[in-house]
């Protein structure tokens, strides 16, 4: 494992306290400048030159030194960038997988109790207290079941009514 404040991909423990974020809506990100390549020749060329020389041009010193200091916050964010989002990649993962689990269990548990309701002479007192369980895991049975029968009754109606009389 890297240093957490220089995090690298896989790294579960990253320290990102120093970077200050930014939290804009997607109609203003659509609004902003895109940086294009070669601007870091561009930012360079005006940090090396002579402050005389920026001066000549009119640039501001207060500029400038807020140029450097943006620079370095941009190269933060871009050092740190691939390792978040290998976590974010991660951490979808993990979700699918636990999702999947949870789905397989509830699945067995609702048909280990459909069974049991089914086999019992109290059935209705076995299967109450997972009503929820079984609602959700059958729902979407149930609902296939019912656009058979709809389409089939649809399919149905037209033929009988386009019969010679």
């Amino acid at each position: 494992m890297s240093n957490p404040q220089h995090p690298k991909p896989g790294d579960l423990v990253m320290d990102l306290s120093d970077i200050e974020v930014v939290d804009i809506t997607p109609e203003h990100v659509a609004r902003l400048s895109k940086l294009r390549e070669g601007h870091a020749l561009a930012i360079l060329a005006v940090l090396l030159a002579e402050p005389a020389a920026r001066q000549r041009a009119g640039l501001s010193e207060v500029e400038v030194a807020e140029l450097a200091t943006l620079s370095q916050n941009l190269q933060r964010v871009e050092e740190v960038l691939p390792a978040v989002e290998k976590l974010r990649e991660l951490l979808h993962e993990t979700r699918l997988v636990w999702s999947h689990e949870i789905a397989y269990r509830l699945g067995e548990m609702a048909h280990q109790v459909r069974r049991r309701a089914e086999r019992a002479v109290n059935g209705v007192e076995v299967a109450a207290p997972f009503e929820a369980l079984i609602d959700y895991h059958f729902e979407t049975g149930q609902k296939s079941a019912a656009a058979r029968e709809k389409n089939k009754t649809e399919a149905e109606a037209p033929a009988s009514s386009s019969s010679p009389a």
